[in-house]
């Protein structure tokens, strides 16, 4: 693996400039890859002797502002560094970051693409189709237990789509030799990311599973797996009849409210039956009712989600966007979801036939 950003030997050095008496925050995103990135990077910290410095890991969704917004919790807790995981701080804040790393000190582990962000020091990052967990791995080879810790790389490597990539495939095949890009969810690694993306899905707090997927006890998250897969069963039905289809540009839009919030597993699942349309999933953010989330797909990549997704939120307030090209997200407020919807009409080319 080639890193575009920073090296495996700054991160070591971070690392081993972190002593008992300093206080450490892990921050990542709440999905499969920045669950397992916070994992594998708390076991790298006990090998050093540093478990017990750790005393924050906190999971967070993109939103505006969130470096202002989980600066209390950090001061309170006397936190020193900082290691944040599976976030693109430019797609956040990158002037809230800036005045963030004037506090603390920090280290950022991420996949996504490069922003404008002008300080890069104490950042690693790789191609956007290696995911974080998988970067984690790389970084704690010759101080993890690379064997013990495999099968959490290979989940989260599937949840973020990143065995397309042939290394990443490669890697998986070490241990599955007949795993492909179709049948990998057959197999353990593709089983194991769906089981454990149903219970982060099932419960609203990621803490109430981190454990269990730390422990590798898979069997007491199965259970949840069947109850989101049941929501996800009923709401593709749904999608069939309800969806709103724009042809002219080859966009399916889906404004829908599930139990669950499964609108990023929807909008992966229905993209990968017609891999040339894009795909645009909203619904309302329960915690915060005056806001709404959306998850886009473009599975051939002819259109960029990422860009889409940041030039559709231009203009709104309290608005964030950013991923990947086949696959990126957003919030903003509810409010201005007819103006978004605009916005990405505008935007999008015409699909040629």
């Amino acid at each position: 693996m080639k890193f575009i950003i920073g090296e495996k030997k700054e991160f070591l050095d971070f690392v081993n400039s972190i002593s008992k008496e300093d206080n450490i925050a892990i921050i990542s995103h709440t999905d499969l890859d920045g669950v397992a990135s916070a994992i594998l990077l708390e076991e790298i910290l006990k090998t050093k002797g540093l478990l017990e410095s750790i005393k924050l890991k906190k999971f967070i969704d993109y939103k505006k502002r969130i470096f202002q917004l989980i600066l209390h919790e950090l001061k309170e807790k006397k936190i020193s560094s900082v290691f944040i995981t599976d976030m693109n701080p430019e797609n956040v804040d990158s002037e809230g970051f800036e005045a963030f790393r004037e506090k603390f000190r920090v280290f950022s582990i991420d996949h996504h693409p490069v922003g404008e962000l002008k300080d890069k020091k104490g950042m690693i990052k790789a191609e956007t189709e290696y995911c974080s967990a998988f970067i984690c791995y790389e970084l704690g080879k010759g101080i993890l237990d690379s064997e013990k810790w495999k099968w959490l790389a290979n989940a989260a490597a599937v949840s973020d789509m990143c065995h397309k990539n042939p290394e990443v495939l490669k890697f998986i095949q070490e241990d599955y030799p007949e795993v492909n890009r179709q049948n990998i969810f057959e197999f353990p690694p593709g089983k194991v990311s769906s089981i454990i993306n149903s219970a982060l899905i099932y419960f609203d707090d990621v803490k109430e599973v981190y454990d269990l997927i730390k422990d590798k006890k898979i069997r007491e998250l199965e259970k949840y797996d069947r109850e989101v897969r049941k929501e996800i069963g009923k709401w593709v039905r749904r999608y069939e009849k309800e969806a709103e289809f724009y042809p002219e540009k080859n966009l399916h839009f889906y404004y829908f409210n599930p139990d669950f919030d499964i609108k990023s597993t929807l909008a992966t699942i229905i993209s990968n039956k017609k891999k040339d349309a894009v795909f645009v999933f909203v619904s309302d953010v329960k915690e915060e009712p005056e806001f709404v989330s959306v998850s886009a797909r473009n599975q051939d990549c002819r259109e960029d989600m990422n860009k889409l997704m940041k030039k559709g939120i231009e203009g709104l307030k309290n608005a964030t966007a950013g991923g990947h090209v086949p696959a990126a997200g957003g919030r903003f407020l509810k409010k201005d979801l007819k103006k978004f919807k605009e916005n990405i009409l505008n935007l999008i080319a015409v699909q040629r036939r």
